[in-house]
């Protein structure tokens, strides 16, 4: 009797998210000092960044014919709590001093992704009977590459 399905899906509560210390690039990442973020986090956003498309049609083309162009960067958008503290402020100085820094994104189960970015904007809101609210943009150098669960073994 087959095993019925179950649904696939990655947990978010309990997901860690961090900034390297210091600035890093991808030869740095693996020595680099973390500090978490998730704490003052409520969202992360990832969007890969679209390729536009080189029209190579020609009068003897049967159909278009498109090739990739050049990629563009992907982007992240971390929101959450406005909080002064050694991780948000990583941030707010990458701002500042337009230099890249690693950082991870890890669920609960294990797996995740590593990725080096600059912080392109940073803002906070005010508003009536709520928190100070924050959103970063990033701008990711490279792909990001996989952190993978460590596999259990019985």
């Amino acid at each position: 009797m087959e095993k019925p399905m179950s649904a696939l899906y990655e947990k978010t509560q309990g997901t860690m998210i961090a900034i390297s210390a210091d600035p890093a690039t991808a030869a740095t990442v693996d020595t680099a000092t973390f500090l978490n973020l998730e704490c003052s986090l409520k969202e992360i956003s990832f969007t890969a960044g679209q390729k536009s498309d080189i029209d190579a049609t020609t009068l003897c083309s049967t159909e278009t014919e498109n090739i990739n162009g050049l990629p563009a960067p992907a982007e992240i958008s971390l929101s959450g709590n406005f909080y002064r503290n050694d991780a948000q402020d990583a941030l707010r100085t990458a701002y500042d001093n337009d230099d890249t820094y690693a950082f991870k994104v890890v669920f609960p189960s294990g797996n995740g992704f590593q990725f080096i970015a600059e912080v392109r904007q940073h803002t906070w809101s005010v508003s009536t009977s709520g928190v100070v609210a924050a959103t970063f943009s990033l701008r990711l150098k490279g792909k990001p590459t996989n952190i993978n669960a460590v596999e259990q073994t019985s």
